[in-house]
């Protein structure tokens, strides 16, 4: 029996050694700047729009390729049913010494049933190059485009690590308020039951400290789902499993320190993802036109080709050619005015969209300028809240000890101090809420300058 015991303790601490490595594998420190690059370099979005850039990258090689000669080979082996046949009558070319030349009618074959033939050419477009500068210039905005695209998806998902990182620190510091809401819920209970036991209070005290206690407990669940709701995101954001125990630090940087509104416009208008990517589709727009009008200007070719046959009379079995192809399209009831004028209203289409994009950025801008400026003022306050509730805490806590005031007070004192740094908390991450045109903003000026700017980095 001891032998068994002895064993069965072994194993049981040989197991809770062989989990403690994996629970500190599972758990991961981090600050807002490394989860902000952590998500930059793992997350699967921002992969699939780098990927995107690659592929536009390999379609402008493509198009630049059709700058240079090509080369060419083309090959036939063909079975014809029948020959060109030569007939020649007997005596046609006359006789000698009484005997006709042929001395019979004959029939000559021409060729051979079996025909091959083999040609290799080496051909330059000429005219056509205005074409090919067109589509080269077309994918060249295209490439540029995928790279905004990149920035922008950056930008918006170091927007999402900010306030899935602040709204985990919310939602600790309401588990801890819930927490002390409970405690002091439970020791109200308790001074109530002691309250009637002595005949000083009637039942129904019991009933309300009861109903306190169940409320509290039901927002310390609350709180804890949300918590667990809001790690697996972040998890998921930065490309970690999802039952990552996440260790945020609280230290994170809540200076304001703004420029005037005009100089984030300015900045916008230059460095914003959405508006150069608009820019650079006013570019494709006005290439697609210039390459619509070149279906005007005749396909001209200049080539050199070395071909083999063999089955064709009368034709050596090895020659060369070389000259100049021409290919023009004179008539086509107005097929290519059509194609050119829905490149035009495209280029009409592109050049509106930056102008709008333009105008809501610079709305967007003041609306963020404008909610930064209330916000730190919203901050201001609830320090002063912090500090006042923190102040009433400790004078709840000399107050206890001297047996002035019970212990459910106490405990009423510290979940005060704890609530009322949430909305210290829902300043800073209130700054990263929608603002109404699918961006997010936020209050430090560093990183809304970058955010602006189209880095994140």
């Amino acid at each position: 029996m001891r032998f068994s015991r002895k064993r069965a303790l072994i194993t049981v601490g040989l197991s809770v050694l062989a989990a403690a490595p994996q629970y500190a594998a599972d758990m991961r420190h981090l600050t807002l700047t490394e989860a902000v690059h952590l998500a930059l370099a793992q997350n699967r979005a921002l992969k699939i729009a780098r990927l995107k850039v690659q592929e536009s990258e390999q379609k402008k090689a493509g198009e630049h390729s059709a700058y240079f000669p090509a080369l060419t080979n083309q090959s036939n082996v063909l079975r014809i049913t029948e020959l060109q046949q030569i007939d020649i009558p007997a005596g046609a070319f006359g006789g000698v010494n009484g005997s006709a030349i042929p001395g019979q009618a004959l029939s000559l074959g021409q060729g051979k049933n079996t025909f091959v033939s083999s040609g290799t050419m080496l051909s330059q477009p000429l005219t056509q190059l205005i074409r090919v500068r067109a589509r080269n210039r077309i994918a060249a905005a295209e490439i540029a485009t995928s790279r905004d695209d990149v920035k922008k998806a950056e930008n918006q998902v170091a927007i999402q690590v900010h306030t899935l990182y602040y709204g985990i620190l919310i939602a600790r510091l309401q588990k801890q308020a819930a927490e002390q809401q409970a405690a002091y819920a439970g020791e109200r209970l308790r001074e109530s039951e002691d309250d009637i036991r002595n005949g000083s209070a009637l039942k129904v005290a019991a009933i309300d400290g009861r109903a306190g206690l169940l409320q509290g407990q039901q927002a310390m669940l609350t709180a804890e789902l949300q918590l667990s709701d809001l790690t697996a995101e972040l998890n998921d954001l930065l490309g970690l499993p999802l039952d990552t125990q996440l260790v945020l630090d609280p230290a994170v940087p809540a200076n304001v320190d703004l420029h005037s509104s005009e100089e984030f416009v300015k900045t916008a208008w230059t460095e914003n993802p959405e508006i150069r990517a608009a820019e650079d589709s006013v570019r494709k727009a006005r290439a697609a036109v210039a390459a619509a009008e070149t279906a005007y200007i005749p396909d001209v070719t200049a080539y050199a080709r070395h071909s083999y046959q063999n089955g064709v009379p009368f034709l050596l079995h090895n020659f060369g050619e070389f000259g100049v192809h021409l290919n023009w399209e004179i008539f086509d009831f107005g097929k290519r005015r059509a194609a050119v004028r829905e490149r035009q209203t495209q280029l009409a289409e592109a050049e509106e969209n930056l102008r709008r994009l333009k105008d809501e950025v610079a709305v967007t801008v003041q609306r963020g300028y404008n909610k930064v400026e209330q916000t730190r003022n919203m901050v201001q306050v609830a320090n002063e809240v912090v500090k006042l509730r923190q102040e009433s805490e400790r004078l709840a806590e000399n107050q206890r000890n001297q047996g002035v005031i019970l212990v459910s007070d106490r405990r009423q004192a510290t979940s005060a101090s704890y609530k009322a740094q949430n909305p210290n908390w829902r300043g800073s991450d209130d700054c990263y809420t929608d603002d109404g045109y699918g961006r997010r903003r936020q209050c430090s000026a560093s990183y809304k300058a970058k955010q602006v700017k189209g880095s994140t980095k």
